[in-house]
C-alpha cells in the first residue's frame, strides 16, 4: 500500500504541476493584457494588507449574509488548514506516525484540527442544501444562482465535503498509531470515536489506512489543481487564490468599497481632463471599447467573480425583469476575455457592445457579433448594490461607466433621450434646459430674505453654509418645496446661509454616470471656479446626487469642501435643541411613516442613521421599516441618468419600490432626495389610480416632515376657516394623488390636501403621456437654435412635432392637471388660505397670511427669462444633419402595462431561508 500511495501521489503531483504552471502563466498573461491601473492602487500597503486580512480571514463582507458567511468561514478555514495537511500527507507516506514538530501534539492545535474538519463538513453540507433549496428550477430568475455554472459549483462543493471529512478520518487512523500517552480523547476529541467505530486496532492495518488516506488527501488536492488549471474561467474555484489580490488592489486603501466617486476617465493609467484633450492622439480610446481597454484590475475582477449571485439578488434592474445582471455581466466579460486571448474564432473581432433582436442571449450570443447587449449597459442605475454586496470587491459600476464613456465619447451611440439631457447641461447648465435667471424662483414669497452671493454677500466667509439648491431644487415643483422647507428650518435655527443663485450650475452627476465625462468636467470646473471665487468651505445639499458629487468628486479639481446632506445638518440642529419638534395635542391623528434610503446617500456614502434619527424625533409619529432597507435598500430607478431615459423593459423600478413602500401601511413615505421623490410619487400615484394604494398616502421629504412638526403647535390652536358657502373640505389625512394621465383630477376633488394651492381657473385636460416635469407657461421658453451639440444624433429626416403627447424635454409643455398637493406643501409664491378641516393632524402647518389664490407649478418665466437666447456655440459643436427628436417619454405614473405585483419578502422561516 505504501508503494502504491507513493507512486500514485508522485504521478498526480507531476500531472498537476504540468497543468497548473502553464495555467497560471496564461492567466497572468491575460490579466496583463489590460491597461495600467491607477498608481493609487498600491498606496499604503500596510492599510491594504490589513483590509485584505479583515475581509478574508474575518469574512467581514461575507457575513453580510450571516448564516451563509458563517458556514463559508468554516469551509474557508478548513481549506487553509488542508493546505498544511496536504504537505503533512506527503511526509506520512514515509512515516505514518509523523506529527508536526512543536505543535503536533499541542492540545489547541489538535482540537482545532478536528473541530474545523467537523465544522467544515457541516458547513459545506449546509451550503449544498442551501443551493438546492434556492435552485433556479424552483425559483427561476429570483434565484441568485440563476445563470451560474452548476457543474463547477457541484465540483467545488463535493470536493470540499471530502476535504473536510478527510481530516477526521486520517486522525481516526492516527488514534491507533500514537503512543498510549497521546492516544486519549483529550488529544483526539472527535476522531477517537471514528477510530474506535471504523478502524481495527492492529498496527499494520492502521498504517495502511494512514497511507491510503494520506494518498486520498493528496489526490483530492491534485485533482482540484488539474481541473481548475484546465478551466481558467472557473471563478468559483480560482477565487480561493485570486480574491486575496483582488481585495488588496481594491480602489480605496482605506478599505471602503468602490462607491461614491466614479473611477476617473484614464488613458494608459493616467487620468484625463479637458486640458489634456488637445494633446491626445487622434486614435486614442476614451473609455472601454474592447476588452483590452479595461485596466488589468478590471480583468482581475472578471477572473475573480465567484458567480455567487449576491449582486444579482440585489440589482434593481434584474429584479424588474431587465437583462442586466452584474454577475452575468462579469461572467460574460470573463468568458470573452479568455476566449479572445486564446484566439478563439468568433471572439477576436467581436464587438464589446452591440444590439440584438431582444429575443436571444444578452451575453455572448452564439454566433453573435457582440459580447454584451446595449440594453444591459443602459439598464444600470449605478445604485451600487452590486458593489456593496460583492464579497471579493469587484467594481461593477466603474466598469459599466467606462463602457458607457466609450459609447458616448467615441461612438456617439446612446439612448436618444440623453441627447436632450446633454444639450440642456451643455447650453443652459441644467437638465431641463431652463433659463439660469429662474433659479431663484423657489425663494419667492418666503418671509425672510435669502442671501445671494454676488448680490447680498461678497463671499461665503460671512455665513455658516453655502446652501446648494441644485437643479431639481430650483426647477422641479416638488423639489422646490423641500428647498423652501430647508431654508425655513435653517432660518428658524439661526443658521446663516447663502446661495449662489444664477451662478450655480449642475454638478454634472447625470452627465458623468451616463458616460459624458467632458460635459461633467466642464460643469465641475465652472462650479469649482465659483467656489474658489466666493471662498466656499462648507456646503449643505438636499439632493443626494449633488451631495455625493460635491463631497467625493470635486476634490479632483483642487478644492476641499465640507459637504453635508440636509438630513445630517437638520438632525444635528434638532439634537442641539435649535429646532424643537412640537408634540401634537391629544386627539390629533397619529401618522405612520416609512423611510426610503436614497442610493447616493446610503450605499454610496453610508448615511443611514441621521434621517432615521430625525424621523424618530418627531413626536406622535410611528415608524415602520421597509423589508429592503439600509445597505439592502431598493433603488427608486432614477440614478445613472435613468431619470432622463424611458423605461421600456420589464417592470418599472419605481413601481416595484412604491409597491413595497405602500405595503408597509405607512401614511407618509419619506425620502431624502428629489429624484427619489419624483420616482416614488409617480409610483404611488399610479397605484392610487388603480386603487392599490390608499388615497391619503403621500411622498414627502424629511425636511417637510420636520418643518411641519416644528410648527405643529400653531396649527393645533388656529385651524383655518373655510369661506362661507364653500364645500366641505376633505379630512387633513386624505392627501390627493396626482391625477393619472388618463383621468386628471378635477379642481376641488375629494381628497385634496390641506395645503394644495387652488388654481385661478380650472386647468385644461392635458394630452395623454404628459411629461413628469411639464410646467404651465403662458409662452414657451425659447429653444436653443444654435450651438449644436457633440451629441446630436443625425437622422434621415427631422422629427415631426407630436400633437398627442409631450416629452420630458418639451420647452412648451401642455397645461397639467391639478397637482397632488401634499399635506406638507409649502407655497411656492405666497401662502394660500386653506379650508377648514376636521381631525387635525400632527403635521398640519398653518399659513401665515391669506393672500389671493395662486396657481401652482413653476412660476411663469419673465419675458427676459423666456427670451434669453441660447449660447451661441458649444464646446462640442460639429456639423451634422437635422436632428430627430426622440419619442416622447411617457409619464412615469402611467406605465403602459400593468406592473407585476411583488409581495414583500417573507421573514426567514428556517435555517436556509435568507
Amino acid at each position: 500500500m505504501q508503494i502504491f500511495a507513493l507512486v500514485a501521489s508522485l504521478a498526480l503531483t507531476l500531472a498537476a504541476l504540468f497543468v497548473l504552471v502553464p495555467a497560471v502563466r496564461s492567466m497572468l498573461r491575460v490579466i496583463r493584457m489590460g491597461q495600467p491601473a491607477s498608481p493609487s492602487r498600491t498606496d499604503d500597503p500596510v492599510a491594504r494588507t490589513v483590509t485584505m486580512l479583515k475581509e478574508t480571514v474575518l469574512h467581514t463582507r461575507m457575513l453580510q449574509w450571516t448564516w451563509v458567511g458563517i458556514m463559508h468561514w468554516f469551509v474557508f478555514a478548513a481549506f487553509l488548514f488542508l493546505s498544511t495537511a496536504v504537505v503533512g500527507a506527503y511526509v506520512q507516506l514515509f512515516d505514518p506516525e509523523w506529527a508536526w514538530p512543536i505543535v503536533g501534539h499541542w492540545y489547541p492545535f489538535e482540537w482545532f484540527s478536528e473541530f474545523i474538519g467537523a465544522l467544515s463538513t457541516v458547513g459545506i453540507i449546509w451550503l449544498i442544501v442551501y443551493r438546492q433549496k434556492h435552485h433556479p428550477r424552483s425559483e427561476g430568475r429570483n434565484s441568485r444562482f440563476f445563470g451560474s455554472t452548476f457543474w463547477q459549483a457541484y465540483f467545488v462543493e463535493y470536493l470540499a465535503l471530502l476535504e473536510g471529512a478527510a481530516i477526521l478520518f486520517i486522525r481516526g487512523a492516527e488514534y491507533h498509531l500514537v503512543d498510549p500517552d497521546h492516544a486519549t480523547r483529550a488529544h483526539f476529541p472527535l476522531s477517537s470515536w471514528i477510530g474506535e467505530a471504523l478502524y481495527p486496532a492492529g498496527q499494520g492495518a492502521n498504517e495502511n489506512l494512514v497511507y491510503f488516506i494520506a494518498f486520498f488527501k493528496i489526490a483530492l488536492a491534485m485533482v482540484w489543481l488539474i481541473v481548475i488549471g484546465r478551466n481558467l474561467t472557473m471563478g468559483i474555484a480560482w477565487h480561493r487564490f485570486t480574491a486575496w489580490f483582488n481585495i488588496w488592489f481594491k480602489r480605496e486603501s482605506s478599505g471602503r468599497t468602490a462607491l461614491g466617486e466614479v473611477k476617473p476617465l484614464a488613458v494608459a493609467g493616467k487620468a484625463i481632463t479637458l486640458e489634456d484633450v488637445e494633446d491626445l492622439d487622434e486614435d486614442v480610446t476614451l473609455g472601454v471599447g474592447k476588452i483590452e481597454d479595461f485596466s488589468w484590475k478590471g480583468l482581475l475582477d472578471f477572473t475573480t467573480c465567484t458567480e455567487c449571485g449576491r449582486c444579482q439578488s440585489q440589482c434593481p434592474a434584474w429584479n424588474t425583469q431587465k437583462p442586466l445582471s452584474p454577475k452575468l455581466l462579469m461572467k460574460g466579460l470573463r468568458e470573452h476575455t479568455y476566449l479572445k486571448a486564446a484566439g478563439q474564432a468568433g471572439h477576436v473581432d467581436r464587438a464589446l457592445i452591440g444590439k440584438g433582436d431582444g429575443g436571444g442571449d444578452f451575453y455572448n450570443p452564439e454566433g453573435g457579433d457582440f459580447v454584451v447587449d446595449a440594453d444591459v449597459l443602459w439598464s444600470c442605475t449605478t445604485c451600487g448594490a452590486c458593489v456593496e454586496q460583492c464579497p471579493v470587491d469587484i467594481e461593477h459600476v466603474d466598469h459599466i461607466v467606462d463602457m458607457r464613456r466609450y459609447q458616448v465619447l467615441i461612438e456617439s451611440n446612446f439612448p436618444t433621450e440623453l441627447n436632450q439631457l446633454f444639450k440642456g447641461l451643455e447650453n443652459r447648465g441644467n437638465p431641463w434646459n431652463m433659463a439660469a435667471n429662474a433659479r431663484m424662483d423657489w425663494a419667492k414669497g418666503l418671509p425672510f430674505e435669502v442671501k445671494e452671493v454676488g448680490k447680498d454677500l461678497e463671499s461665503l466667509e460671512s455665513v455658516d453654509w453655502l446652501f446648494w439648491v441644485g437643479c431639481a431644487g430650483a426647477y422641479e415643483d416638488r423639489a422646490k418645496k423641500t428647498t423652501r422647507a430647508v431654508a425655513e428650518l435653517l432660518h428658524m435655527a439661526g443658521v446663516s446661509f447663502g446661495v449662489l443663485g444664477n451662478r450655480e450650475t449642475c454638478t454634472g452627476d447625470s452627465a458623468r454616470r451616463s458616460g459624458n465625462e467632458f460635459v461633467y468636467q466642464a460643469l465641475a470646473q465652472e462650479n469649482v471656479e465659483t467656489f474658489k471665487e466666493f471662498k466656499v468651505k462648507k456646503v449643505v445639499a438636499t439632493c443626494a446626487h449633488c451631495f455625493n458629487t460635491l463631497k467625493n468628486e470635486y476634490k479632483a479639481f483642487g478644492i476641499e469642501l465640507e459637504v453635508v446632506h440636509h438630513t445630517q445638518l437638520l438632525n444635528r440642529l434638532v439634537r442641539e435643541g435649535r429646532l424643537k419638534p412640537v408634540a401634537p395635542e391629544p386627539g390629533t391623528n397619529t401618522r405612520s411613516i416609512t423611510y426610503h434610503d436614497p442610493c447616493y446617500l446610503g450605499r454610496h456614502n453610508q448615511v443611514y442613521s441621521p434621517p432615521r434619527e430625525l424621523l424618530s424625533a418627531l413626536p406622535g409619529a410611528s415608524y415602520v421599516e421597509m423589508e429592503r432597507n439600509s445597505e439592502r435598500s431598493f433603488c427608486c430607478g432614477a440614478g445613472g441618468a435613468r431619470m432622463w431615459m424611458e423605461e421600456s423593459l420589464g417592470e418599472r423600478i419605481n413601481m416595484n419600490r412604491s409597491t413595497e413602500a405602500v405595503g408597509t401601511g405607512a401614511d407618509q413615505i419619506v425620502v431624502g432626495c428629489p429624484f427619489c421623490r419624483v420616482m416614488l410619487s409617480d409610483g404611488v400615484t399610479a397605484l392610487q389610480a388603480k386603487s392599490e394604494a390608499r388615497e391619503e398616502v403621500e411622498v414627502l421629504d424629511v425636511a417637510q416632515m420636520l418643518l411641519a412638526s416644528v410648527r405643529a403647535g400653531d396649527t393645533a390652536t388656529d385651524a383655518e376657516k373655510a369661506p362661507a358657502g364653500a364645500p366641505a373640505a376633505a379630512p387633513a389625512s386624505a392627501a390627493a394623488p396626482v391625477a393619472a394621465p388618463a383621468e386628471p383630477a378635477a379642481s376641488g376633488a375629494a381628497g385634496v390636501s390641506l395645503f394644495a394651492e387652488a388654481p385661478t381657473e380650472a386647468p385644461a385636460k392635458p394630452a395623454s403621456g404628459g411629461s413628469l416635469f411639464d410646467e404651465p407657461t403662458t409662452e414657451p421658453v425659447a429653444p436653443a437654435t444654435s450651438g449644436g451639440s457633440l451629441f446630436d444624433q443625425p437622422t434621415t429626416e427631422p422629427a415631426k412635432p407630436s400633437t398627442t403627447s409631450s416629452s420630458l424635454f418639451d420647452d412648451a409643455p401642455p397645461t397639467p392637471a391639478t397637482p397632488n398637493g401634499s399635506l406638507f406643501d409649502q407655497p411656492t409664491t405666497e401662502p394660500t388660505p386653506a379650508p377648514a378641516v376636521s381631525g387635525g393632524s400632527l403635521f398640519d402647518v398653518p399659513a401665515d397670511e391669506a393672500p389671493a389664490p395662486a396657481t401652482t407649478g413653476t412660476p411663469e418665466p419673465t419675458a427676459e427669462a423666456t427670451a434669453e437666447p441660447a449660447p451661441s456655440g458649444s464646446l462640442f459643436d460639429i456639423e451634422e444633419e437635422p436632428v430627430a427628436q426622440p419619442e416622447p417619454k411617457k409619464a412615469e405614473a402611467a406605465p403602459e402595462a400593468e406592473p407585476e405585483q411583488h409581495d414583500a419578502p417573507e421573514k426567514p422561516r428556517g435555517l436556509f431561508d435568507l
